[in-house]
């Protein structure tokens, strides 16, 4: 056995030693500008990017990139006593040598990594200039069928008319602007696009994340019939195209889909803020965050199982979508008053046979905090619940709390935990004085350990 000097294992390469699938894996968790800069480490490194399964290109790894001999250059004496025009026309020249430079890298890597199919492929554009080439680039992405796409466009602007157009339609080139007559602004894209198999583009799409897109009127039926696996679907500020005598109200049906993520904005009425329809049987997370809940019960989650619901609009339906997620066994609500909760109807909590953890944050408990009490005298089989920055505030009807103070409370026998949280600010007496009050009825018949914890500015 021939033993190797310890000064040359001490200069052994061990990393590039790895076999290609390892390092590719390795190579898949960073950028796609990173994964070029590693070419440099060694001779073993230099066409490993060529071949990484996963494309991450993203703008803002050039935003800040700046030549140290071109900066040393810009802040030299001669050139800091340049008038401001000058000083102006310098920064346009480092700026569109910005842009070209990301514009070539991106060309160059869809064109010159030769992995099909993809595991994933991400595109982050933060420059309006690039609308035509984010076109480009997620049509050649699709053509590696990826199993994974990551679309964001983050020009900086709330104007709708600066978004990107996101259409999942075969046939549709053009696009139409009821709000605006800058149809050149508009740059149409469609999933299925240039595919000459039979088999979609999507077909192996499991994951799909969009942001700041404006999505087509068929996008709900597209995302059914083009993308048979999809599983994880999130869309974040996106906004849904209106066109004068249709619907605005989007709906998502899916049989594979398991999770989902909705965020909307508020800059637009127009934007991915209200849902119609969610037919989603295999769904088993979701999140909705500024949409607004339609007054319709008959949402298809059976198999839902943990929800949150944040800064829902004042919109009547509210308590009636919640009815919808009574499968949950998770559930966490943000910013909902008292109505929104209950509609006075606290009978209606007793639905929620599998709901285990309850989280309110920032929600209107009741001046008297009656809607603890109601929660835990309603929902069966609670086990935890957490109470963090609720407002004493809000109108409950019935009895107030201090009706109930020696009278003994009966429910949630399963309880196990309640926690309370306030950040900037003391827990308020009258919610300490009724969890202490329900604690004593509650917690003398425990059969495990039990525990109420608060936690506020003094401790």
């Amino acid at each position: 056995m021939e033993l190797v000097p310890a000064a040359s294992r001490a200069g052994r390469d061990r990393l590039s030693e790895l076999p290609d699938c390892l390092l590719h894996s390795v190579l898949s968790s960073l950028r796609s500008r990173q994964v070029v800069q590693s070419s440099l480490l060694s001779r073993r490194w230099r066409n490993l990017w060529r071949s990484v399964p996963c494309l991450d290109v993203d703008q803002r790894d050039f935003l800040s990139d700046e030549p140290e001999q071109e900066a040393s250059a810009y802040n030299a004496p001669d050139v800091r006593l340049h008038s401001k025009a000058q000083k102006e026309r310098l920064d346009r020249e480092r700026e569109i040598k910005r842009q070209r430079s990301f514009e070539d890298f991106a060309d160059a890597m869809l064109l010159f990594n030769g992995v099909s199919p993809l595991d994933a492929c991400r595109l982050h554009v933060a420059h309006r200039d690039h609308r035509t080439g984010l076109h480009r680039w997620i049509r050649r992405g699709l053509a590696r069928h990826p199993a994974e796409l990551h679309v964001a466009y983050d020009c900086g602007s709330n104007n709708d008319n600066q978004l990107f157009p996101f259409d999942l339609a075969p046939d549709v080139y053009c696009a139409y602007d009821c709000r605006s007559n800058n149809d050149d602004l508009m740059f149409p894209f469609d999933l299925a696009s240039g595919c000459a198999s039979a088999l979609p583009i999507t077909g192996r799409l499991r994951r799909l994340h969009l942001s700041g897109l404006k999505l087509s009127q068929k996008f709900a039926d597209e995302l059914r019939s083009e993308c048979p696996v999809l599983e994880d679907l999130k869309l974040v500020n996106c906004w849904y195209e209106y066109r004068f005598g249709g619907s605005v109200a989007p709906g998502i049906a899916s049989s594979s889909l398991k999770r989902l993520h909705i965020e909307g904005s508020y800059h637009s009425y127009y934007s991915m803020r209200q849902l119609d329809v969610l037919a989603l049987p295999a769904l088993v997370s979701m999140s909705l965050d500024k949409i607004f809940l339609l007054d319709i019960e008959d949402y298809a989650l059976p198999s839902l199982a943990v929800a949150s619901i944040a800064d829902p609009d004042k919109y009547a339906g509210k308590y009636r979508f919640l009815k919808s997620l009574r499968k949950a066994r998770v559930l966490e609500l943000r910013s909902f008053t008292t109505a929104g909760l209950l509609e006075n109807e606290p009978e209606g909590l007793r639905n929620f046979h599998n709901l285990r953890t309850l989280i309110l944050i920032e929600c209107e408990i009741g001046d008297r905090c009656q809607m603890v009490r109601y929660i835990l005298e309603n929902v069966p089989n609670l086990e935890r619940l957490v109470l963090q920055d609720c407002k004493i505030s809000g109108h409950c009807r019935g009895e107030s709390a201090s009706s109930w103070c020696g009278t003994s409370f009966h429910g949630c026998q399963n309880l196990s935990s309640i926690r309370v949280k306030y950040e900037g600010h003391d827990v308020p007496l009258v919610l300490v004085d009724v969890l202490m009050e329900i604690a004593k009825d509650v917690f003398k018949t425990a059969s495990t350990a039990r525990e109420i914890m608060f936690r506020g500015v003094t401790g």
